[in-house]
């Protein structure tokens, strides 16, 4: 059965809804530049502890919030 205009409209206006709301969902998974995973990377090196990656990111988010600007 051949599929109507009408039928591809509302499926296309489906999907790109789906993209949409899928590209405005917060993540908590972000995808990180080569620039800031070695960013990242370097500030763990001079940590006095040895740091996986998620954790170097939640003591870097602590400090940012916790940093008082004016």
């Amino acid at each position: 059965m051949k599929e109507s205009t009408q039928a591809k409209i509302t499926a296309a206006v489906a999907a790109a809804r789906g993209m949409a709301q899928k590209a405005l969902a917060t993540s908590p998974n972000p995808e990180w530049t080569e620039y800031e995973m070695r960013s990242i990377d370097e500030w763990i090196a001079l940590q006095d502890v040895k740091l996986e990656r998620p954790e170097a990111i939640r003591r870097l988010v602590e400090l940012g919030l916790n940093s008082k600007t004016k």
